[in-house]
């Protein structure tokens, strides 16, 4: 099965405590399909400090598959590449795989 890759263009953290997140930006050209699977290659890592916050793709949250809710930074700062699905209604991307 092969599977698309997109290289994001940012990461960028805005907010502060509860209300912090975590952004990461695709390119503008990129328009993923309802229910396609994605690699995203993250070409810097996403920021020191900032396992609290959850994390949008392309302004759509990310969530856990297992239990629906946001995923957090917290353990994907060194990560390089997400594996997620995008699903939209409503809009969100879920994380499937992460990899080093």
């Amino acid at each position: 099965m092969f599977i698309p890759r997109v290289t994001a263009e940012t990461i960028t953290v805005s907010g502060e405590g509860a209300d912090a997140s975590t952004a990461i930006t695709l390119p503008s050209t990129f328009t993923p399909a309802t229910g396609g699977i994605y690699d995203i290659l993250l070409k810097t890592q996403i920021p020191e400090g900032t396992n609290g916050t959850y994390i949008t793709i392309a302004g759509d949250p990310l969530l856990e598959r297992m239990t629906g809710d946001y995923a957090r930074a917290r353990g994907l700062g060194w990560r390089k590449v997400l594996r997620v699905q995008y699903f939209s209604d409503p809009a969100h991307y879920n994380l499937i795989a992460v990899r080093g």
